[in-house]
């Protein structure tokens, strides 16, 4: 019993000390101050935005288009669709290939076929081995207002309508 006398003590005493911590630069919640209002227009009054042209970072894909679309498929999935193409390119070796959107015109969204091709020479080969199939979801969001679905090839497109 005595050996607890002094531990509550101690434990009292350092509990007293809390309020203190709260307000002391060992409390993280204090590390940054409050938050104080600030102009959002520069010195000759224009608006400053919040990406400047110099924030923009842009890709250039280096990809090119599949040379001939096969398949079109959309299927309906519980959250929106799933858009499937199978397209053949022009030689053996294609890889990294993606429907990458172009365009949303008159209820159409428009999508580009797009194959990264191996550097140097590739052999044709037979169409089996150069076909490439590729999917995209599209949620419920993505297909608001859409009434067709094109995919683009080099040589031809294929369209899926509801």
């Amino acid at each position: 019993m005595r050996p607890a006398l002094p531990l509550a003590l101690i434990a009292v005493i350092a509990v007293t000390g809390c309020a203190r911590v709260a307000e002391s630069r060992l409390n993280p919640f204090n590390w940054f101050g409050g938050s104080e209002p600030v102009a959002n227009v520069d010195a000759a009054g224009n608006l400053r935005p919040l990406v400047t042209a110099s924030m923009v970072r842009r890709e250039v894909d280096g990809r090119v288009l599949i040379d001939s679309l096969e398949t079109l498929e959309v299927s309906r999935n519980a959250g929106g669709a799933i858009v499937r193409a199978t397209g053949v390119a022009a030689t053996q070796g294609s890889f990294n290939a993606q429907l990458v959107p172009v365009a949303f015109e008159g209820g159409t969204l428009t999508f580009a076929f797009r194959v990264e091709v191996p550097q140097g020479f590739q052999p044709q080969g037979p169409v089996a081995t150069r076909r490439v199939t590729v999917a995209r979801v599209l949620d419920a969001g993505e297909l608001a207002g859409v009434r067709s679905i094109r995919v683009q090839a080099a040589r031809n497109a294929r369209v899926s309508s509801r």
